[in-house]
């Protein structure tokens, strides 16, 4: 809180896990139509917590990591690699 009561802007700027407290979270997917519009018109964006994987929403001004990112995310896809020399018959 601020000095006048008020709320700190910090929570337009910084994401904090209500769960784990942790301090890096990651893009998430929206769930359905009706998720999407609503957290557009609140300005808010779904995002998931790098540490116990909660997920919550934050103000889209927040800064997210991408999945995929620097720290990898595991891909069940399988690679397309012309070397590998796998056949389908």
């Amino acid at each position: 809180m601020s000095p006048l009561g008020l709320p700190s802007l910090r929570v337009f700027q910084e994401f904090h896990c209500p769960s784990c407290y942790g301090q890096k979270a990651y893009r998430s997917r929206y769930r359905g139509i009706f998720e999407h519009g609503l957290l557009l018109f609140l300005m808010l964006k779904p995002v998931r917590c790098e540490r116990c994987y909660h997920r919550s929403y934050v103000f889209r001004t927040v800064p997210v990591l991408e999945p995929g990112g620097p720290a990898g995310r595991l891909d069940s896809r399988p690679s397309h690699d012309s070397s590998a020399g796998t056949r389908v018959a």
